[in-house]
């Protein structure tokens, strides 16, 4: 293998193992039942915001739904703007129930979860909230689960 071919082969397996060890750490969490809990914890708040809220870490909710609230919560910590009264219109249009419930129960649940992790605002994140906040507005939100 010549130098300039083995120097590649080096840069790309540091950045396969950089990428890796920057993913998210989810810890000893298997991913089933740790939004039930009193204090939910950072690892598993993010566990399901990546992988979704389903099965009884949905709450009784659509997991789509959760889908949506928690990336407008996100939108809120991670500071991307938006309109919300707007959201919150389009979300009561798609899964009825009330704009109390979406914003307080949903949203602002959500935000208080990915707020108390100071490390929650990565690059990935923030650059899926620009991509999925103006499709809520419109009233797009996608069939994930």
């Amino acid at each position: 293998m010549k130098k300039s071919t083995a120097r590649i082969a080096i840069l790309l397996l540091t950045a396969v193992a950089g990428h890796a060890a920057m993913a998210a750490d989810y810890g000893s969490y298997r991913g089933k039942g740790g939004m039930g809990a009193y204090k939910i914890e950072s690892n598993v708040y993010e566990y399901h915001y990546d992988k979704g809220f389903t099965g009884p870490d949905a709450m009784g909710w659509d997991p789509n739904l959760q889908f949506a609230w928690s990336r407008l919560g996100a939108a809120k910590t991670c500071g991307i703007p938006y309109d919300r009264a707007n959201a919150v219109a389009q979300l009561i249009k798609k899964y009825q129930q009330d704009a109390l419930m979406h914003e307080m129960n949903g949203i602002d649940f959500h935000a208080a979860q990915s707020k108390a992790n100071p490390k929650f605002c990565t690059l990935e994140r923030v650059e899926e909230l620009k991509a999925v906040i103006p499709a809520f507005e419109k009233g797009d939100f996608p069939a994930r689960f």
